[in-house]
């Protein structure tokens, strides 16, 4: 028998997502991450450093890959399964809206530069960015399941918190943006609705979660 494995679910789709950002961010805003946008825009090892960095991750995660997709294949066959495809669903909603709003509404302009440089260079990067964004968003919520049960143990029903926590947190971009792309001049409203948006998908995740269940195939998260 082939002993569990003691990487936990979530880290390979992690490792792989900031790996195919950090090699993008190189040529996108020269710098590990946009809150120091062109940290290395004059230094050609710094930026050699984030791609060599991003490649080292990427490959690691695609090493060990087969954890993540054992887990997320375990989850979906659960009757509840689809709650757990919501990170994936958000992330993909919220590139689409942004999309739409950026592209409908000349007067709105995207904060993130990296995000509005991967635009501005087209599919040749958004792909590679939707990629690690879907990555990224997946591998968080796996492995906010493994925070949850070392939290609150396998057998307790909060052991979901972090996971619908964190999925709430993610549809604040989708929902503002929604509401945005319905009334470009909705303002600071769209970011209220999307507060509220949180909240609400926090807790009809929570009430949907079949928290009875106390494992998953063989219990990865104990």
């Amino acid at each position: 028998m082939v002993g569990e494995s003691r990487i936990p679910p979530g880290v390979s789709l992690l490792l792989i997502g900031s790996g195919l950002y950090w090699i993008l961010s190189s040529e996108l805003i020269s710098s590990f991450t946009v809150l120091t946008p062109g940290l290395f825009q004059d230094n050609a090892l710094g930026g050699s450093l984030i791609t060599v960095v991003g490649t080292i991750s990427a490959a690691m995660g695609l090493w060990i890959v087969r954890v993540d997709l054992d887990e997320f294949r375990g989850l979906v066959a659960r009757r509840d399964g689809w709650t757990f495809t919501i990170p994936l669903a958000l992330a993909s909603s919220d590139v689409f809206l942004t999309l739409v709003v950026l592209s409908t509404n000349s007067q709105i302009v995207e904060l993130n530069p990296f995000v509005s440089s991967a635009i501005a260079i087209g599919s040749i990067a958004v792909v590679p960015f939707i990629l690690s964004y879907l990555a990224l968003s997946q591998g968080l919520g796996l492995f906010m399941l493994r925070v949850g049960a070392y939290l609150y143990g396998p057998s307790k029903s909060y052991k979901y918190l972090p996971f619908v926590l964190i999925c709430g947190v993610a549809a604040f971009g989708p929902v503002s943006n929604l509401v945005l792309s319905l009334d470009p001049s909705a303002g600071m409203s769209a970011y209220f609705l999307g507060a509220i948006g949180c909240c609400a998908v926090s807790i009809f995740l929570f009430t949907h979660i079949d928290t009875r269940r106390s494992s998953v195939g063989k219990a990865k998260f104990q």
